[in-house]
């Protein structure tokens, strides 16, 4: 009997262990909550893992925490991320040519359409 309470207790300091392990600060939860808005899941369409309770997106959410706490900066958790998955993984692409289409186009569409109005009006005018 004394050998199951002594594992008991070495089971529960354990457990409490790893949870005081990968504690977040105030500051540290900000910027893994803002991170985990910036970070599509793998598995739930268009959904980030903020919003997600998939298993994928509780793993994502623990190394994005494992990582700050390890003291890596948010653009260095982002490149990780972008390197291992690809530009895809996060919710907001980066500007570059292959999504120069993808952020220009409704600037396009909106003066195309602003110079067919104005064609419009000058033809009835």
């Amino acid at each position: 009997m004394k050998s199951s309470q002594y594992i008991f207790h070495i089971l529960i300091a354990y457990s409490l262990l790893l949870s005081s392990v990968y504690a977040l600060n105030v500051d540290q939860e900000e910027r893994a909550n803002n991170l985990f808005k910036e970070t599509r899941c793998l598995v739930c369409e268009g959904q980030n893992i903020y919003e997600s309770n998939s298993d994928s997106a509780e793993d994502m959410k623990e190394l994005i925490s494992e990582m700050i706490i390890d003291g890596n900066s948010d653009n260095e958790i982002k490149s990780f991320l972008v390197s291992r998955y690809g530009d895809w993984i996060i919710m907001t692409p980066p500007i570059n040519q292959s999504t120069y289409f993808l952020w220009f186009s409704p600037i396009i569409i909106l003066l195309i359409g602003i110079v067919f109005i104005l064609r419009k009006f000058k033809k009835n005018g």
